[in-house]
């Protein structure tokens, strides 16, 4: 009993010992919950919140009024289909945009659709819609939007949740926006457009449909999250919303366009080879007929130039021919009176008439040769001073027609290449110079002029050798003596009017012959440049037709491949 006792007594110890490590343990708990709990509080809460708030992100890179406008390109992903796109976000073209030009080209040149967003609801510009179609420089198709403007109350009644184009008249601005763009852009550009209320469809995205929470970034819980509760006051569903905005009909042009991308990327591709070779053929059309103008307005001058020079040979002909018979005019004038002299003087001795009567020849002969010499280098020279003006002429000419040209076609405003009409080569009064110098060093060397003589040599020669006889038949015994001089003196002068008739027919075959050594030497020089100068103007003209024909052709078989296909072209 007393070991139950003490069993029981043992017991009741224990538990004695028990009930105090509890009483231990159970402080110990509390104060570790006291200290623990608020962090742990804090922690829980933090995670909530951190998971409530993981999915709002949107709306961070809409624009809040102020400096509402983008200042470069934006680029976004979109995932359509297993496909994946981008979406570029580009500045504005109103205004002056000149900073971002460069932006923007970079931007449509990559894109297959451009969509034109009219966010004032007011109707566009022209010089905006030739902003569009400077940078649609190959033909990339636009879709025009209205992006109509409303807050919640703008939809509080019923009635104005049927139609959105009724709203602030964005019905008329997207007609008077697709009537400003079709004159410039062309109806195979221009798609058909819509309206849409970009607000309310952001708001009706940025939902949340598992958790029934806004997806708006925090930071723009003061205007953006705002705007989203007030539009939901008035629409039942985040899908009523959707709808009324009017943002699937954007969803549904994109994925049409999605469905045929590749052949719309090939078929783009076309056009815009298209469009290079219409840029191409305009250019060398418009070259073609200002350089073809050109040479119209040109020809006469040429024409004129090469009368110059036929009236310049001319009139040296008939100078030399005048000259001539001047010379020989006086001559034989002078001759006859001096051998009128010498009869008398030396009557009866016929050898010593003839010697002086070959004397005076020679003497006079050598005299009027080197007077005609020197016309004839004076004749040359006017003839070189009229061949040079006469191309003087004709390069000023062509220098006042080729700016007359040159103007006409900067003010047509049509894009050109270097305006300046090149020549080909620069052939300018230098070359003219030494040509018309070869002209009279051939004269003065007296290759021509020299054998010009022997007529009049031959003729004298003759008369002098008759001229004993002549005075031998005019002795008579009847007669006297100052009679038979007389007739003498006749007989002698007759002779000399024969050889000066004989000499003076001979005079235009002597020209004709140096005009023959001139002409040629033209031919073969400066006329020929000068026709060679008409030619090299003329060269370009094959030049450009072959290159439109070719350019013709190449586009005419673009043209008939079937849609989304490429084939091999002959060229």
């Amino acid at each position: 009993m007393s070991d139950t006792l003490y069993l029981q007594d043992d017991r009741a110890e224990n538990r004695a010992t028990s009930g105090q490590a509890k009483r231990g343990s159970t402080v110990n708990i509390q104060e570790l919950l006291k200290t623990c709990l608020p962090r742990l509080t804090q922690s829980i809460i933090k995670t909530e919140r951190l998971k409530n708030t993981a999915k709002r992100v949107d709306g961070l890179i809409i624009g809040t009024g102020e400096e509402d406008f983008t200042k470069g390109n934006t680029r976004y992903t979109l995932h359509i289909d297993d496909k994946t796109f981008q979406l570029v976000d580009v500045p504005g073209i109103e205004g002056n945009e000149s900073h971002y030009v460069h932006m923007v080209k970079e931007a449509i040149a990559e894109a297959h659709m451009v969509v034109y967003v009219n966010g004032t609801n007011k109707k566009p510009e022209t010089a905006t819609a030739e902003k569009i179609k400077s940078y649609l420089e190959y033909g990339t198709q636009v879709y025009p939007l209205v992006n109509v403007r409303g807050f919640a109350d703008s939809y509080e009644f019923e009635e104005d949740r049927q139609d959105l184009a009724q709203h602030s008249g964005a019905r008329e601005a997207l007609k008077q926006t697709v009537g400003v763009l079709t004159p410039v852009l062309g109806s195979d550009v221009l798609l058909p457009g819509d309206c849409v209320q970009g607000l309310l469809a952001f708001a009706a995205l940025a939902y949340d449909d598992t958790t029934q929470s806004t997806t708006i970034h925090p930071s723009r819980a003061h205007n953006l999250a705002t705007f989203q509760k007030n539009y939901f006051k008035h629409f039942a569903t985040r899908q009523e919303m959707l709808e009324f905005s009017q943002v699937n009909a954007i969803a549904r042009l994109i994925k049409s366009k999605v469905a045929t991308f590749r052949e719309d990327i090939v078929e783009s591709n076309k056009g815009k080879v298209r469009e290079s070779l219409n840029h191409y053929l305009l250019v060398l059309e418009e070259q073609l007929a200002s350089h073809q103008a050109f040479l119209k307005k040109t020809e006469p001058e040429f024409e004129k130039c090469r009368v110059a020079f036929k009236n310049a040979i001319d009139a040296f002909e008939r100078r030399i021919v005048n000259n001539r018979r001047n010379r020989w005019n006086t001559f034989f004038n002078e001759l006859m009176d001096k051998s009128d002299d010498i009869v008398e003087d030396d009557f009866g001795d016929s050898d010593a008439i003839a010697r002086r009567i070959n004397q005076e020849f020679k003497s006079r002969r050598a005299h009027v040769e080197q007077l005609m010499l020197e016309d004839t280098e004076e004749g040359v020279k006017v003839l070189q001073e009229q061949m040079l003006q006469a191309v003087a002429r004709l390069l000023e000419d062509i220098k006042h027609v080729e700016f007359q040209q040159r103007v006409s076609f900067d003010r047509s405003g049509r894009l050109n290449f270097d305006s300046d009409i090149k020549l080909g080569y620069d052939l300018g009064l230098g070359d003219f110079s030494s040509m018309a110098f070869k002209i009279g060093s051939y004269a003065m060397t007296g290759g021509t002029i020299g054998s010009a003589f022997p007529v009049i040599g031959t003729a004298i020669g003759a008369i002098a050798g008759a001229l004993v006889g002549v005075v031998m038949t005019v002795v008579g015994l009847f007669t006297s003596k100052s009679s038979k001089i007389r007739k003498a003196k006749g007989k002698v002068r007759d002779r000399l009017e024969g050889a000066r008739d004989k000499t003076l027919e001979g005079i235009a075959d002597e020209a004709c012959r140096l005009v023959a050594a001139i002409k040629n030497e033209l031919q073969d020089s400066l006329l020929l440049k000068v026709n060679d100068m008409h030619m090299a103007l003329q060269r370009p003209v094959p030049i450009f037709e072959e290159q439109i024909t070719r350019i013709t052709k190449l586009k005419n078989q673009l043209e008939k491949m079937p849609y989304g296909t490429i084939q091999t072209v002959q060229y």
